[in-house]
């Protein structure tokens, strides 16, 4: 794990440090992953000279020169205008750490650990492991360790580990009402931090958001970016009952409605480990318009197409042919190859584990949809066994010739296995 500069023993009065959810997760014995820096007292020109590499846009940012680690100038933030890009920032040497905290979205972000305090937790990790240590924190045992003295280890003005403790994400300050990512943020946390609970003034909070239209000012990429990292979680479901909840579903995802069948899917979409791809599409597949609905929504192309694909799918089984297959063998084969499984097999697996959360929650037998599924299966292997590369040799450069015959050997092993 990385360690801070030791850039505050070369300046006088210049102190880093580790801010953000790095220092949460380690205070909840979780890993900490890439820690963010916030450096308190420190001109760009120092941080230049000492070989940061400058990055920042609106406020100044620098890059660590061995570790490649962003490092912020402290600084505080004024409301300017509607939306999360509607902010100024100060940056002087002056700002104090408390100063910079007072702008973080919840408490338990809002805690810093200079380098002696970060190295101290992960020197206990070593010696404790993560479990041992969470338990020492959250009982209090390490608080005089940790936040005793004149220059404690852990700076914590918001009271961030007692809500630690009691499982709780609240506001800092009562700017949090002038930032809408915010909600965006909090949906994401209840996601993946399962146990935790909104506390009833912050909910407040977010309500106001979306009755005031602040919420409305959110970007599609913004929306995306924490809505994506909320359905990878082990409760993506509480994202989504969260939003319901304040009544910004349908501002933040216009044209989309939570249901039922979506809050029943997910979690069995968490159990089988579908992709991201396919958990956005059993939740965004019934969409009117699910093409132009991804797109409004900067959605990866990967995504998209899961969607899309579900869709199809979804809609072909319910055709004739495919719900009389021994007698329309051609319909199986049509539809398997309109999935462009030959090249993207594994997608087409992983459509078919879609598929069968999607009848599940439909209320489909389980004995028939695992029947369903595993002759699909049977079907693509029979598919998939003929070799097309030998078949082209044999025929010579007719394209179309070609074309036929692979057809037709396929289809010939999808019949001997058709039942």
């Amino acid at each position: 794990m990385s360690k801070g500069s030791d850039l505050n023993n070369t300046m006088d009065g210049v102190v880093i440090y580790a801010v953000g959810g790095a220092v949460r997760d380690l205070l909840l014995g979780l890993p900490a992953g890439d820690y963010d820096w916030v450096v308190v007292g420190a001109t760009p020109e120092q941080m230049v000279a000492n070989g940061y590499t400058p990055v920042g846009g609106d406020f100044p940012v620098f890059l660590h020169p061995r570790t490649k680690e962003e490092y912020a100038l402290a600084r505080t933030e004024r409301k300017s205008g509607r939306g999360y890009q509607g902010f100024t920032f100060y940056t002087g040497t002056d700002v104090t750490l408390e100063q910079d905290l007072l702008r973080r979205d919840l408490s338990v972000n809002a805690m810093a650990l200079r380098k002696e305090g970060q190295e101290f937790l992960e020197k206990k990790v070593t010696e404790l492991g993560a479990e041992k240590l969470r338990q020492l924190l959250m009982s209090g045992e390490l608080d005089d360790a940790l936040t005793e003295g004149v220059e404690p280890l852990l700076a914590d003005p918001f009271g961030g580990l007692k809500d630690l403790r009691l499982k709780l994400f609240r506001h800092v300050s009562d700017a949090f009402v002038e930032d809408p990512v915010r909600i965006l943020r909090l949906a994401r946390f209840l996601s993946r931090f399962s146990d935790f609970t909104v506390a009833p003034e912050t909910l407040d909070y977010c309500k106001e958001m979306v009755a005031n239209g602040e919420v409305d000012h959110l970007v599609a990429e913004r929306v995306w970016q924490e809505l994506s990292r909320a359905l990878m979680q082990e409760e993506p479901v509480r994202s989504f009952e969260f939003l319901v909840e304040i009544g910004a579903i349908g501002r933040v995802l216009p044209g989309f409605s939570w249901t039922d069948e979506a809050a029943s899917a997910l979690p069995l979409a968490v159990n089988k480990e579908l992709s991201l791809a396919f958990r956005y599409a059993l939740v965004f597949y019934q969409v009117a318009d699910i093409k132009g609905f991804s797109q409004a929504l900067r959605v990866p192309h990967l995504c998209q197409d899961a969607a899309l694909l579900l869709v199809q799918w979804h809609q072909s089984m319910a055709t004739e042919p495919l719900l009389n297959l021994h007698v329309y063998p051609e319909a199986a084969l049509d539809a398997i190859l309109a999935t462009d499984a030959m090249r993207k097999g594994e997608r087409f697996e992983e459509l078919l584990r879609c598929y069968a959360i999607l009848l599940e929650v439909k209320g489909e037998n389980a004995k028939k949809i695992s029947s369903q599924i595993q002759q699909w299966q049977v079907f693509f292997e029979a598919i998939r066994s003929v070799d097309a590369g030998a078949i082209a040799k044999a025929c010579g450069a007719e394209t179309q010739k070609i074309k036929e015959a692979v057809y037709q050997a396929r289809l010939n092993a999808l019949k001997k296995v058709t039942v």
